[in-house]
């Protein structure tokens, strides 16, 4: 049998390309940006609301000002930029993005290499699933605190899926999973995710809790955390920042959450007529789905990834804010791209382990039931006679974004109390006029003042070909329900 040279068969060969392949995909994609300023206009992205406050931020640690007012966003992600705000002082996040990325490249190729991934493919799934796609390769370029957010969740899957063969670093794994606090609090939560997956594991193994895992843990992430909290208290003082503020105030809901899933994954435009599935644009999202009952049985290491990305989407799909229109419209596509990799190897491992399966029938079956509960439809249909509305479609001129989308002044009343747009519910315009979709709980008539004509919403669920996939009929993609 012929075998590849030596050369290929080292592992730093692969990791090597990719590293050269994704700076070059990078520099590439960064200078063609149409927002990279410079480019369409001299402000470019600094003119957007997130990116703005990260450069504030930045020049004000390279200035040593700690005035709260120029430090709007957890300020991890700002103190990696400043050192470059007056070298680059339009670009000082290019060398942390390129970093991040590079560094969450490797960190994946030694996590797939602990469940038995050779290096060649991981390098394929990590390129594919990061940078092949210009919207994914734009959620690395344009400067958002998720680029080493997302570095520091690969580190730490790297570090535990060690620690889980044997190679035990405690005080790393603490501090790390501190960092991912550090850059992005919200994130913390398949961090945290990660660290019981570690725990439970080696309480299993040895049978008895592991204290001195734990306390490791505890004195690395002490550390780091010690560190967060003091830069706090300097800049913000004992209360909350107002970032913090903001966050707690649009918060999390869990009302009518798979509706939004449905809007968020699978197809969008029957609700709102724009956007796409995030399943629609990257079908490899539901492949890992359908075969993660396969996937897992490669090891315990891929039921903590597993865990920790679900976490992390139903976080996600909870948050108000978080819509399949800003989805692509805004970039908020960059929430999730740290998971587009792990989606992609549980595909890959999940699909192997499909076809070498010798087992009875209760994996098939449970892939068989996610494969059902994805070919759901939620379709929006008029309303008869139902005592809650999920939305309206109103008739009249279509109104621009700064009086629909984001006028937080619109406030509807019902019998349940006020909706507040943003807050509580959505406005956007279509071609028939405004759609407004309620969010934190639906509208129960009647309505005040509701303009003559409009048509309240409910939804409809059926099963059909799945709306994600190649083949999705008429109704998954154009607005319905008028």
């Amino acid at each position: 049998m012929l075998r590849p040279p030596a050369l290929l068969r080292d592992r730093r060969v692969p990791a090597a390309v990719l590293l050269v392949l994704l700076t070059l995909l990078y520099v590439l994609a960064y200078l063609d940006e149409p927002a990279m300023p410079g480019n369409d206009t001299p402000e470019g992205w600094w003119g957007w609301w997130d990116q703005g406050h990260y450069l504030a931020s930045a020049r004000g640690f390279a200035e040593g000002d700690l005035l709260s007012a120029r430090h709007w966003y957890p300020m991890g992600y700002a103190l990696l930029g400043a050192p470059f705000a007056r070298w680059l002082p339009d670009h000082p996040f290019f060398p942390v993005n390129l970093a991040a990325l590079l560094v969450t490249g490797l960190a994946f190729l030694g996590f797939a290499g602990r469940v038995g991934v050779g290096a060649w493919t991981a390098a394929a799934l990590f390129l594919g699933s990061a940078a092949a796609d210009s919207l994914l390769l734009r959620c690395w370029t344009v400067p958002w605190n998720t680029s080493p957010a997302s570095a520091a969740l690969w580190v730490l899957l790297m570090l535990a899926a060690g620690h889980m063969a044997g190679r035990r670093m405690p005080l790393a794994i603490g501090a790390v999973a501190a960092l991912v606090g550090l850059f992005r609090p919200s994130d913390m939560l398949p961090a945290l995710i990660i660290l019981a997956g570690v725990a439970l594991h080696e309480a299993w193994a040895r049978r008895a809790l592991p204290w001195r895992t734990v306390a490791g843990v505890a004195a690395g992430g002490l550390v780091v955390a010690a560190a967060g909290l003091g830069l706090h208290l300097v800049v913000h003082g004992a209360g909350p920042s107002p970032y913090m503020q903001w966050s707690g105030k649009v918060g999390l809901s869990f009302h009518a959450f798979g509706w939004k899933a449905f809007t968020l994954l699978v197809a969008p435009q029957p609700w709102w007529g724009d956007g796409q599935g995030l399943m629609a644009r990257y079908p490899w999202v539901g492949l890992a789905l359908i075969l993660l009952p396969f996937a897992v049985t490669r090891g315990a290491v891929l039921a903590v990834l597993a865990a920790a990305m679900l976490a992390h989407l139903a976080f996600y799909t909870a948050y108000v804010d978080l819509l399949p229109t800003g989805l692509w419209r805004y970039l908020n596509l960059h929430y999730f791209k740290w998971m587009m990799p792990g989606f992609a190897l549980l595909a890959w491992v999940g699909l192997v382990q499909a076809v070498r399966w010798r087992g009875g029938w209760a994996l098939p079956a449970a892939s068989a039931a996610i494969l059902l509960v994805l070919s759901v439809r939620i379709m929006p249909a008029a309303a008869r006679g139902e005592a809650a509305w999920r939305g309206l479609q109103v008739a009249g001129p279509v109104p621009g974004m700064a009086e629909s989308y984001f006028d937080m002044s619109v406030v509807h009343r019902d019998a349940a109390g006020e909706l507040r747009n943003v807050l509580d519910m959505r406005l956007w315009p279509v071609p028939q006029g405004v759609r407004v979709l309620a969010l934190r709980r639906d509208f129960v008539p009647p309505v005040e003042g509701l303009a003559a004509g409009a048509v309240p919403l409910v939804s409809r669920v059926s099963l059909g070909w799945p709306c994600w996939l190649p083949g999705r009929p008429g109704v998954c993609v154009r607005l319905g329900g008028r």
